[in-house]
């Protein structure tokens, strides 16, 4: 009996164990496929996406006239801001480096290599696998069933204060017009050094524009603080050029920065309102002015300028009297040949 009693409470006690340990093996996988879904939060890309994505694609092989330009976003001004918050997901809405980042770790997004002359390529060799940046910029993660979990807390989305881009201003033949088409970003990290009190920059890796693009274009953002609705996504913030960023270099022969041209911080400021007035230069020049329109605006400057002498002389002047007897006299002139003008007969005229 005794034995009965020893063997049955050996087996509930087992029973107990087993149970146990499947329960914790169930809320293991209970807390990883909550934060998988948490870092999948942002919407995926149907068919339909993609292939509306690659119809918005902008085509500047064949432009006659390209100018490619670099810019840094300082996301401490307040253009800029919209892409900086909120720092920590808040439902759906999220920053734009969270959204990337997340993009980049679920594997539906390659990023590349940052050069050490700030260039991009887009091949394989220069490709980055989430481990490559998540042990070089010292990121907590987690690695489960091959995949890499970084907590919100973990994401340093708060020390991405900038992004550089390239961008390239073309003139669209089939249109007739001056447009600008983003063409690659890289997400710039601001952390100070130990020994040093001011920030330095780590530019963290290169992402193709396009490829980013469709998530971009269904992260909605919130652009103005008079106004809290978002009625705008990332992607139209691009497209608007609603952005502030500083000139940092132009494509060129010797591939060379602004700062390697000109080290002298005062140039190296005209040099970029320089570029800044030839790109709007480029843009007027398009457009020829109706002759019309110049005779008007002639007129519209004379006669403020009698106006203004008119003024000065308080209207009692024989000036005065005689420009105003010209225009009097200019008007009565041309009321009288609109006048003397031949009617067309009534005996000319087709009846119905």
């Amino acid at each position: 009996m005794r034995r009965l009693f020893l063997a049955i409470t050996i087996m509930m006690c087992g029973l107990l164990v087993t149970t146990s340990v499947y329960a914790q093996e169930t809320l293991r996988e209970r807390i990883a496929r909550r934060q998988n879904q948490q870092q999948s939060s942002e919407p995926q890309l149907s068919v339909r996406a993609q292939i509306k994505n690659q119809s918005q694609t902008q085509q500047i092989d064949n432009a006659p006239w390209i100018r490619e330009i670099y810019r840094f976003l300082d996301l401490n001004k307040e253009k800029n801001a919209a892409l900086y918050y909120p720092v920590n997901p808040i439902g759906s809405r999220m920053n734009f480096f969270t959204l990337i980042f997340n993009q980049f770790l679920s594997g539906n997004l390659d990023v590349y290599k940052y050069q050490l002359d700030g260039t991009e390529i887009f091949t394989d060799e220069f490709k980055q696998t989430p481990k490559d940046i998540l042990d070089q910029f010292e990121i907590l993660y987690k690695e489960e069933n091959g995949k890499y979990i970084v907590e919100n807390v973990d994401m340093p989305s708060n020390e991405v204060l900038g992004y550089y881009i390239k961008e390239a201003w073309y003139f669209d033949k089939n249109n007739s017009v001056v447009d600008v088409k983003p063409l690659a970003i890289c997400p710039v990290m601001f952390r100070q050094d130990d020994f040093g009190a001011e920030s330095t920059r780590y530019p963290m890796f290169w992402i193709p524009y396009e490829n980013i693009r469709p998530y971009a274009a269904r992260m909605p953002i919130m652009t103005s603080s008079l106004n809290n609705a978002s009625t705008q996504t990332i992607n139209d913030f691009f497209i608007k050029h609603n952005f502030e960023g500083e000139i940092y270099k132009t494509t060129n022969v010797r591939d060379l920065s602004l700062a390697q041209q000109y080290p002298d911080a005062v140039q190296r400021k005209k040099e970029e309102k320089k570029i800044e007035a030839q790109l709007k230069q480029f843009n007027d020049s398009l457009w020829v002015i109706n002759d019309s329109i110049i005779a008007t605006q002639a007129v519209a400057k004379a006669n403020s300028k009698g106006k203004s002498k008119k003024a000065e002389t308080g209207g009692s002047s024989n000036n005065g009297g005689s420009i105003g007897t010209t225009n009097r006299a200019a008007v009565q002139k041309e009321a009288k040949s609109q006048k003397s003008s031949p009617a067309r007969s009534m005996r000319n005229r087709k009846r119905n």
